[in-house]
């Protein structure tokens, strides 16, 4: 048991690096190429790790069991959710510093949270309510909305982190049996599908102009889908709720990747407001987790 948590925890690591070096590839290419075309291409990309799992795993047959009304309405509410997320996250990227959009892209356990009181029938209590309101504090003091600093581009993150927020919630709306690469590949399907045609009605496709960038469209690709696969993989490994924790770890990540590539280092936007929303985060996993400890 403690080797399958060790285990897990490696695995989730792994997967925050992938999802972060996708994160920089994003910022990159989106000063050349639409927001919506990079999301196309993401999601095109990210269906291949997804896919080898489902071979080696419940085999591809399987795919059938999404198909049925209810599984469908689901899956296509959290394809729109997906997109929402992907482009307010990925446009944030190239907007303000890389640090600050992934700092704010953690408000998506507070939106979990909430989100469950109505989609699940979940109750939650005085603590995890009052880690909600000090998490949305802490991102109160990130915005600074009194200070010439502040710029409505620093809402994105919190959007994307919504989005994110009620895809997860949803999926647990859909029965067990269903495997998560099925639920993965059909709902990246949708997802490409959607954003290629916003993609052709609002925007215009642009040419991969290099070998480069279409190495970087691949990997963006593929580390997002490794990212996915990692939190699949470590989330069963292990009680998600002693896993769940180290998610946090990309905060500092993200920041040495920043200054790594970027040369930010946005102390001065992030402290005190990152504190507070690693906090409030942590106290919500850990009551959730004495809650279900308490219901075993």
């Amino acid at each position: 048991m403690q080797s399958n948590l060790f285990r897990a925890v490696a695995i989730i690591l792994f997967g925050i690096v992938a999802f972060d070096l996708m994160a920089v590839t994003v910022r990159m290419l989106g000063t050349e190429y639409p927001i919506l075309q990079i999301s196309v291409l993401r999601n095109i990309f990210g269906i291949i790790p997804a896919s080898l799992l489902l071979i080696i795993g419940p085999r591809l047959p399987s795919l059938r069991r999404i198909i049925n009304r209810h599984n469908l309405k689901i899956i296509i509410i959290r394809s729109f959710a997906v997109l929402v997320a992907q482009y307010s996250y990925y446009t944030a990227l190239t907007k303000i510093e890389f640090a600050t959009v992934a700092t704010l892209g953690f408000t998506s356990p507070f939106f979990v949270t909430l989100l469950s009181i109505p989609l699940l029938g979940h109750q939650i209590g005085f603590i995890r309510f009052a880690a909600i309101l000090i998490g949305f504090l802490g991102v109160t003091a990130i915005f600074q909305p009194f200070n010439d600093s502040f710029t409505f581009w620093m809402l994105l993150p919190v959007l994307a982190g919504f989005g994110y927020g009620l895809s997860s919630v949803l999926v647990r709306l859909i029965p067990n049996e269903v495997p998560s690469a099925a639920i993965q590949i059909s709902q990246q399907l949708l997802t490409c599908i959607f954003g290629f045609c916003f993609l052709i009605s609002f925007d215009e496709i642009k040419p991969i102009v290099s070998l480069n960038d279409l190495y970087l469209f691949a990997l963006m690709g593929f580390c997002g889908g490794i990212g996915v696969l990692c939190l699949v993989i470590s989330y069963r490994l292990a009680d998600p709720s002693s896993v769940s924790v180290f998610e946090y770890f990309g905060i500092p990540v993200s920041f040495i990747l920043g200054w790594l590539f970027f040369t930010e280092a946005p102390f001065s936007t992030l402290f005190p407001g990152v504190l507070l929303i690693i906090g409030a985060g942590l106290l919500i996993i850990f009551r959730e987790r004495k809650v279900h400890q308490d219901n075993i």
